[in-house]
């Protein structure tokens, strides 16, 4: 009980920082994730291409007929290059239909000639569009679905048919700003509990507090088991405000994965609190932790995809990431959002390298600590 009411003496003493980091934290959830879109809206922009014909005919203008849906055709002005064009990007897409286009497509060879801007990537995605129109087209008559003559109106009927798709989020629409709150929060409550466990250890270090803790009947290594709960205690309740928050937001997203999400948050407050007490043995100024607890948890978040969705981040970004605990905790949230059955096998297997920094936490703490009392014995 002595080393509770001290811990909770010095966060007395020091209220107002922690209030004060407790309204900034609980606010950047707020206008982070109040102010994604609850829905999204796409509008199709045509791609502006420039189109040159050797030879006119039914086949091109069939051909043609097909482009309109999808591109703006422009002509090239006062002779104006090709690759002047795409370059200065007066145009996206530069097409060439040769007078027998049609014979070299029914044949399976390169029939069109094309050219893009390397700076539109809608340009590079309706090529895509185009040669898999083409080979549908060619399959059509191999297959005596259509004749020759009527390929281009069949494909394109075919086209314009599957033109509308409709795609179900279900996973996603239930839980992702949930999942957006618990990401947010691996950051929130990393930098939270580094700079309240810095200020309370290095509060302890001086001179009249540890005097009255080693006259004490407690050792140094219950002290340190007493001070590990209370953080704990503390970071506990701090993901429930998170979660409450969460569903004040968003009240029609709830169900049983924010329990989840609350268990793969207390385990993520378990390893920062160890993470905080082992860099905090590591420092013996107060000040020099502090830059570090303010700027560590800032940078992990980026490269973790607390801020930024994992599916965006570089490959070499994510390779660098496994380093730190932050990340697994992050794929577990994802886990948890995609899943249509929670298996606790699947989640151990994403976030099992965290019992490593668990351990090594651990031991690299109590190492210190032992090695700091012997020194100072």
């Amino acid at each position: 009980m002595q080393v509770c009411k001290l811990f909770l003496k010095i966060l007395k003493k020091n209220k107002f920082m922690f209030i004060l980091y407790f309204c900034i934290f609980t606010l950047i959830c707020i206008f982070m994730i109040k102010g994604q879109n609850t829905s999204m809206n796409y509008q199709e922009q045509k791609i502006v291409a420039a189109i040159a014909i050797e030879e006119e005919s039914e086949e091109a203008d069939a051909f043609l007929t097909f482009l309109e849906s999808y591109i703006e055709r422009v002509e090239l002005q006062g002779g104006q290059s090709v690759s002047d064009a795409l370059f200065w990007d007066d145009i996206d897409l530069y097409i060439y239909l040769p007078s027998d286009f049609y014979e070299k497509i029914i044949l399976g060879e390169e029939g069109i000639e094309y050219e893009s801007s390397p700076d539109s990537l809608e340009a590079v995605a309706f090529l895509s569009t185009i040669n898999s129109y083409l080979n549908t087209l060619r399959e059509s008559v191999r297959l005596n679905l259509c004749s020759k003559e009527e390929a281009f109106t069949y494909t394109t009927k075919l086209f314009n048919d599957n033109t509308v798709t409709h795609i179900e989020l279900t996973a996603k629409e239930s839980t992702g700003k949930i999942r957006g709150v618990f990401d947010l929060a691996v950051y929130v409550v990393c930098a939270l509990i580094l700079s309240i466990v810095g200020i309370i250890s290095f509060e302890m270090r001086t001179i009249d507090i540890n005097r009255r803790l080693r006259i004490s009947s407690y050792s140094t290594g219950k002290r340190n088991i007493m001070l590990a709960v209370c953080y704990l205690v503390f970071s506990v309740l701090f993901i429930g405000v998170i979660a409450c928050i969460a569903i004040l937001l968003f009240p029609n997203q709830i169900s049983i994965r924010l329990l989840y999400y609350i268990i793969n948050a207390i385990f993520f407050a378990l390893i920062a609190v160890l993470m905080a007490l082992f860099l905090s043995s590591l420092f013996k100024s107060d000040m020099a932790y502090s830059c570090l607890a303010n700027a560590l948890p800032l940078a992990i978040a980026f490269l973790c995809g607390c801020f930024i969705s994992l599916e965006l981040l570089p490959e070499g970004t994510k390779i660098f990431a496994h380093i730190f605990p932050q990340l697994y905790i992050v794929m577990a949230n994802q886990y948890i959002q995609t899943t249509t059955s929670f298996n606790f096998i699947e989640y151990l297997k994403i976030i099992w390298p965290c019992f490593l920094f668990i351990f090594i936490f651990l031991g690299g703490s109590i190492l210190i600590t032992n090695h700091i009392a012997k020194s100072e014995n």
